[in-house]
């Protein structure tokens, strides 16, 4: 980014962070619905929730973190985030949201001035503010963790 550049962004309101993203990274905001267990899958993979047709797996950003467990309440939201790598096996990945999303102009200069001291390999940033901790998340490892999780036939006993 040049000096003065900027990336329109989302927030995305977790419990004790907020998540930056890129807005064209994210494909839609959805109300919540209870996600569909998965057998055998760690506690920080929610589920799977239908969207579109598709079955979008989601996941609790501060349980992966260890820094929080999920609260749902009656304002939390799922952000349809698109798969950084495109992968036509996993193309979606919804992120298990505390509330509404803002809209949020990241300035390159406080970006790259973030830190990722203390911070959990699923988090690639930390930008603090004077009113919340904003995180840059890592989409990639969380991507990662969750493949080996998820397979045909677990998603296709969904069906019956």
């Amino acid at each position: 980014m040049s000096d003065n550049a900027s990336v329109r962004c989302m927030l995305l309101p977790m419990s004790s962070i907020s998540l930056v993203i890129p807005n064209s990274a994210v494909a839609e905001i959805i109300g919540y619905s209870e996600p569909r267990r998965l057998e055998d899958s760690s506690d920080w993979f929610l589920g799977m929730v239908l969207w579109r047709g598709v079955y979008v797996p989601v996941i609790s950003v501060e349980q992966i973190c260890h820094v929080d467990a999920t609260h749902v309440g009656p304002r939390s939201r799922i952000g349809i985030i698109y798969n950084p790598e495109k992968d036509p096996e996993l193309p979606y990945l919804g992120l298990h949201m505390q509330d509404i999303p803002r809209a949020y102009l990241a300035e390159s200069n406080t970006m790259e001035s973030g830190t990722d001291d203390d911070l959990s390999q699923y988090l690639l940033s930390r930008v603090d503010g004077d009113e919340f901790s904003r995180a840059v998340p890592n989409l990639d490892a969380m991507i990662a963790a969750l493949k080996p999780q998820i397979s045909q036939e677990k998603v296709d006993n969904l069906n019956r």
